[in-house]
């Protein structure tokens, strides 16, 4: 579950007037290993926005998708995008085709670069930047690519959940159990019945950073707990598409079976270099072809993986 009983915490209030995976920042490398490379070179393509519902948008391309609520008296954020002047630009030129309220609140969802990038750019503008303990904790030893920033720890950090609220608007952020990686949180808008989940949830299947704490696992408890919010639509952290309450179950069911098969696999003995080759994933559809994922078959991400169905 959560590392909260959803609707038994109190919530700390702070009141003021079609399917695809893209890639993430990789991990970083396990001890010993040489620095990490210079990351190659991202050809810049102007992310898009679209609303979801009305007062709630979402900017997606470029790296994390980032969602903006409008409130009657300013702005609530959700994630940050890529590092860079490029990337911060591109994305407050699209949220100010949206609204020219102040922002106040940036919630940011992972310390991967393409969530948190531009968090001190955002500081530096005044808006207040919150993300979980764990995200304070492991942004300050994250191991960066060559050349990319390393965002500052955030102004608010909460142990379980941190709720703040403008004229119109509410949202809450839960902390997770390790999943994407182990510094995970969403964040619910209950007004909207919109959930921004970040990379705890693409179009497709999961995406797990062995390498930085995640946990497939972790992953399965967050979405049974995610199931307990009373939402009908879900923001992943990439794609150009939203998930919708029927796709996020059925996706559950998906994870589930692909978890059992990863386990009876790693139980069964069949060596990491056969594991995907061998794995039946055809009936869980196209998104779900492990095989064509870089997350998936990175050597690093499989050794953690096979630990964690290994105990």
């Amino acid at each position: 579950m959560f590392k909260f009983l959803i609707g038994a915490v109190a919530l700390t209030t702070f009141s003021a007037a079609a399917p695809m995976v893209l890639a993430q920042d990789a991990p970083p490398p396990g001890p010993g290993a040489p620095a990490p490379a210079a990351r190659a070179a991202r050809p810049f393509v102007p992310v898009a926005v679209h609303q979801v519902k009305p007062g709630l948008y979402r900017v997606f391309g470029n790296g994390g998708t980032v969602t903006v609520r409008v409130a009657d008296d300013g702005l609530i954020v959700v994630d940050t995008k890529l590092g860079g002047d490029n990337y911060y630009q591109d994305l407050m030129e699209k949220i100010r085709s949206v609204s020219d309220k102040p922002i106040k609140y940036v919630f940011i969802t992972h310390v991967h670069n393409d969530h948190s990038g531009n968090a001190a750019r955002f500081q530096a503008a005044g808006a207040k930047t919150i993300a979980s303990d764990d995200y304070k904790k492991l942004v300050a030893t994250y191991k960066l690519h060559v050349g990319d920033p390393r965002s500052p720890a955030p102004d608010i950090s909460f142990a379980k959940t941190y709720t703040v609220k403008l004229k119109g608007a509410t949202a809450t952020a839960y902390a997770l159990h390790p999943a994407h990686t182990a510094s995970d949180s969403v964040v619910y808008f209950p007004d909207e019945k919109v959930v921004a989940a970040g990379d705890n949830m693409f179009p497709s299947a999961p995406n797990v950073d062995w390498e930085n704490g995640g946990s497939l696992m972790g992953m399965k408890q967050n979405w049974a707990e995610l199931a307990k919010l009373d939402f009908d639509t879900l923001i992943p952290g990439h794609g150009d598409a939203i998930v919708s309450r029927a796709e996020f179950e059925a996706d559950r069911t998906k994870l589930d079976t692909l978890i059992e098969r990863l386990r009876a696999a790693v139980k069964a003995g069949v060596p990491k270099s056969e594991l995907l080759a061998t794995l039946k994933v055809d009936d869980l559809g196209a998104g779900w072809d492990l095989r064509k994922f870089h997350d998936w078959t990175d050597p690093g991400r499989l050794d953690g993986l096979y630990v964690e169905f290994a105990k």
